[in-house]
C-alpha cells in the first residue's frame, strides 16, 4: 500500500470522525423532563399555641388598631371568648362584657356564636347590643358582626401582619387549651 493513499484513507477517516462528532454534538437534545413546581404563595408552620400567649398577641394587635378611638377594649380567652370594655353611663364608667363560642369555619377563619352579654350586672338582648357595637365600636376591617344572626366573623385570611405573615385557625378547644393555627410566610420565590 502506498503511503500517499494510506495518508488520504487516513485523513478521511479522521475527517468523517470530526463531521460525525459535530453532528452529534450540535444535534438537538430532546427536552429534559422537569417537576412542576407547586404555585405555592409561602412557607406553611402549624403553631399550637395556649389561651395566655394568644390573649397577649390579639390585645396588642388591637390596641394598634384602635389607638386613636375613645371606645377601648380588652379580649381574653378562658372557657370562652370575653370582650370587654368600659361604657360611661349616668356620670360613671359601667363593664359591658360580651362572651361567646369560638368556632373555626373554612379558610381557617373563625366565627364567634352563642353571645352572652352583660352590662355591669344586667343581662341585655343580643340584637340590640350587637347592633350597637356594629356602629360603636372601632373594629378592625376583618371583624364583622350579624346582629341578625348573634355572630361575629372574624376573616383570619384577610388579615396580613406588616411583614406579610397570615394566619388561618385549624382548632379552637378553649377547654383543653389547645388553639392551632396555620402561619404562612410569605417567600421572595417565584
Amino acid at each position: 500500500m502506498n503511503w500517499k493513499r494510506a495518508f488520504w484513507l487516513l485523513a478521511a477517516v479522521n475527517a468523517a470522525i470530526l463531521i460525525l462528532t459535530v453532528v452529534w454534538l450540535f444535534q438537538p437534545s430532546p427536552p429534559v423532563k422537569r417537576p412542576v413546581r407547586p404555585h405555592v404563595e409561602g412557607a406553611s408552620f402549624t403553631v399550637y399555641s395556649k389561651k395566655a400567649h394568644l390573649n397577649a398577641v390579639i390585645n396588642d394587635y388591637l390596641a394598634e388598631k384602635t389607638k386613636d378611638h375613645p371606645l377601648q377594649y380588652d379580649v381574653w380567652l378562658a372557657d370562652r371568648v370575653y370582650v370587654s370594655s368600659e361604657i360611661p353611663m349616668f356620670g360613671r364608667d359601667v363593664e359591658l362584657v360580651v362572651s361567646f363560642i369560638p368556632k373555626v369555619v373554612k379558610d381557617g377563619n373563625v366565627e364567634l356564636a352563642e353571645p352572652a352579654i352583660s352590662l355591669g350586672d344586667w343581662k341585655l338582648p343580643v340584637t340590640y347590643v350587637l347592633r350597637y357595637l356594629q356602629k360603636h365600636a372601632p373594629l378592625p376591617d376583618e371583624v364583622v358582626i350579624d346582629p341578625e344572626r348573634a355572630r361575629v366573623h372574624v376573616a383570619l385570611d384577610d388579615i396580613r401582619f406588616g411583614n406579610g405573615y397570615q394566619v388561618a385557625a385549624k382548632k379552637i378547644d378553649l377547654a383543653d387549651d389547645e388553639i392551632v393555627f396555620t402561619l404562612t410566610i410569605p417567600t421572595r420565590q417565584r
